[in-house]
C-alpha cells in the first residue's frame, strides 16, 4: 500500500481542526499542561493507526478514539461526534490509498472553511458567556415583538460539564 502520508497528515489535521468537540478539550486544555503536545502526538498516531490497521472500520476506529480522548484528555463525548469523525477519517483515508483527488477535494468541501471555524468559535464563546447572564436578563415588553433579521442556522448546541474529579463530558444541550 502506497499512502500519501502527507496529504493523509493535513487531511486528518483538516478534520481534527473541525471536530467542534475536540477543539473544545484543546481550548480547555483539558489534556493538562501538555495538551499541546498531545494535539500533535494524536494527529501522529491517528494517522499510524489508519495506515497500519488492515480493515477498520468506524466502529473500531471510533472506540479508539474514544479511548484517546478518555485517557489522554480527560475527555467524554456523548455527541456521537467520535463515529462521525471516525467515519469521515475512514471515507478520506480510502480516496487517499486509491489516490482519488477528486473525491478526497469532493469530502473535504464538506468540512467548515477556517473563517466559518472562527465565526463557530467565537458564538460558542458569546454563547457562554450569554448563558451565564440569561437568569438575570430581562427583555423589555418593546423589544419582545421587534422583528430580527435571518439568522444563520447553526450546528447542534454542545454543552460542557466538568466534574469534581476534573472530567469533562461534552453532550448535546437539551
Amino acid at each position: 500500500m502506497n499512502i500519501n502520508m502527507e496529504i493523509l497528515r493535513n487531511f486528518t489535521a483538516k478534520t481534527l481542526k473541525s471536530w467542534s468537540g475536540y477543539q473544545l478539550a484543546l481550548d480547555n486544555s483539558c489534556g493538562g499542561d501538555e495538551t499541546r503536545e498531545k494535539d500533535k502526538w494524536f494527529l501522529d498516531v491517528l494517522c499510524e493507526q489508519m495506515t497500519t490497521s488492515r480493515g477498520l472500520k468506524a466502529e473500531e476506529l471510533e472506540e479508539w478514539l474514544t479511548n484517546i480522548l478518555y485517557h489522554d484528555f480527560d475527555l467524554i463525548l456523548e455527541d456521537d461526534s467520535s463515529y462521525q469523525i471516525a467515519f469521515f477519517l475512514l471515507e478520506g483515508f480510502g480516496y487517499i490509498k486509491n489516490q482519488n483527488e477528486a473525491g478526497l477535494q469532493q469530502l473535504l468541501s464538506k468540512l467548515p472553511s477556517d473563517e466559518e471555524l472562527a465565526q463557530a468559535k467565537r458564538e460558542s464563546v458569546r454563547g457562554a458567556e450569554n448563558d451565564e447572564d440569561d437568569e438575570d436578563m430581562e427583555i423589555p415588553e418593546d423589544e419582545e415583538e421587534e422583528e430580527q433579521g435571518p439568522s444563520e442556522p447553526r450546528g447542534p448546541q454542545r454543552q460542557v460539564v466538568v466534574d469534581e474529579d476534573g472530567w469533562t463530558t461534552i453532550t448535546k444541550r437539551q
